[in-house]
C-alpha cells in the first residue's frame, strides 16, 4: 500500500508519522533525517512522501495533494529537486556523494527547496561517509537529506550526531495480512505469510508469487492425504518439487509453511484455538488432531524443526523431504 498521506503512515508506523506530522505543521524541520529499522518497514516510501509534502504546490495541512504536478514527478521519479542515491554494487562511492555536492552548488533548476535521499546509507564507504558529513555540517538553504538504513550501527556516529533519528520498528502481524488482502491476496495465504515474514515488500513479492502460492496450497494438499492410505504424501511431492521448490529460499519458505500447519496441529489437539494460523482449516486440524496422539504431533514438528536448521547447510535436501514426509505418512496411517 502506497503512502499518500501521514494519516496513513501511522498505520505503519505511528511514531514516525506524528514526528513528520508535527514537523511540517509546526514549521520545525530538521535538515537531516535518519530513518532506521528493519527492512520493508516503509522507510524509503516515508522519504518520499515527505519529499511530496516538502515541494507539493496545494499542501492540505500536513499532507501533499498527490495531484499537483510536483507529487506527480515526485512519483515518477523525474521532479529535479529530488535525488535518489543508491549503491553502485556493494558500496555508494565518494563520487555519487561529490555529483550531488556538485549540484547544490549550482543554482536549482526550480525555486523550491531540494531534497537528497540516500537509500541503503549504512553502504556508504569511508570516504562517500565523510563528504556527506561536510554537507551535513554546512547545510544550504532548503537542502534536506535523508539517510535511509536498515543497519544503524553501521552509520558513521558523526553523521548520525548531525542527523534526526526516527526508528521505524518492525510491522504488526496484522498490518501486513490487511495489506495483503487489500492487494487480492487469499485471505487464506493472507493469514499465513505474516508469520514467515513481517517486511512488508517480501510479503508481497511473495503474495504475488505463483510459485509461493503453489507452495502454500501443496501443504494443505499433503496433509489433506494424511490418514489415507491410497494417498502418499511422499510421491505428491515429488511430483511437484523441482517447479514449486527450485532454490533454497523456495524451500525454507515450504518447510515453515509446514511448520505452521504442524504447529496449529498441535494448538488443536491442545484447543489453543485462538492460536491458530491456517484460519480456513480449523476443521481439517481438529479432525487430524483428533486422530493422532500429541507425542506424534511433537515427533513431526521436531523433525521439521531439526530439517529446517539443516537446510542451510549443503545436505541432500529431497532426501531429507522424503524422509520427513514418510515420517509424517506413518504417524497418520498407524492412527488410523
Amino acid at each position: 500500500m502506497s503512502l499518500y498521506d501521514f494519516e496513513t503512515l501511522s498505520l505503519y508506523q505511528p511514531r514516525a508519522g506524528t514526528v513528520l506530522k508535527n514537523g511540517f505543521l509546526l514549521d520545525r524541520l530538521a535538515h537531516a533525517y535518519i530513518f532506521e529499522g528493519p527492512r520493508g518497514t516503509k522507510k524509503l516510501d516515508t522519504a518520499t512522501l515527505f519529499a511530496k509534502r516538502l515541494l507539493c504546490l496545494h499542501p492540505d495541512g500536513e499532507n501533499p495533494c498527490n495531484a499537483c504536478v510536483n507529487c506527480r514527478r515526485i512519483d515518477h521519479g523525474s521532479h529535479p529537486n529530488v535525488f535518489l542515491i543508491e549503491a553502485e554494487g556493494e558500496q555508494i562511492k565518494v563520487d555519487q556523494i561529490r555529483r550531488i555536492v556538485a549540484e547544490f552548488a549550482r543554482t536549482s533548476l526550480e525555486d523550491a527547496p531540494r531534497v537528497y535521499i540516500v537509500n541503503d546509507a549504512h553502504k556508504l564507504n569511508p570516504e562517500a561517509g565523510n563528504t556527506l558529513l561536510k554537507t551535513l555540517e554546512e547545510p544550504g538553504a532548503d537542502i534536506y537529506a535523508i539517510l535511509v538504513t536498515d543497519s544503524f550501527n553501521a552509520i558513521l556516529k558523526t553523521i548520525v550526531s548531525r542527523s534526526q533519528v526516527i526508528h521505524f520498528a518492525a510491522l504488526d502481524k496484522d498490518v501486513v495480512r490487511a495489506d495483503l488482502v487489500k492487494a487480492g491476496v487469499d485471505p487464506a495465504l493472507a493469514a499465513v505469510i505474516p508469520e514467515y515474514t513481517n517486511n512488508c515488500d517480501e510479503a508481497c513479492r511473495i503474495g504475488e508469487s505463483e510459485n509461493m502460492v503453489a507452495a502454500f496450497r501443496l501443504v494443505l494438499e499433503i496433509y489433506e492425504m494424511a490418514g489415507k492410505p491410497k494417498k502418499s504424501m511422499v510421491l505428491a511431492f515429488r511430483d511437484r518439487r523441482d517447479a514449486l521448490l527450485p532454490d533454497r529460499d523456495a524451500k525454507d519458505f515450504f518447510l515453515t509453511l509446514m511448520i505452521l500447519y504442524q504447529k496449529d496441529l498441535l494448538n488443536a489437539k491442545l484447543r489453543r484455538l485462538d492460536q491458530i494460523v491456517y484460519r480456513t482449516e480449523t476443521e481439517q486440524l481438529a479432525r487430524l488432531a483428533d486422530s493422532v496422539t500429541q507425542k506424534t504431533i511433537q515427533n513431526g514438528l521436531e523433525r521439521m524443526l531439526t530439517l529446517k536448521s539443516r537446510l542451510r547447510y549443503n545436505i541432500n535436501g529431497w532426501l531429507a523431504f522424503d524422509g520427513l514426509l514418510a515420517h509424517l505418512e506413518r504417524g497418520f496411517l498407524h492412527a488410523v
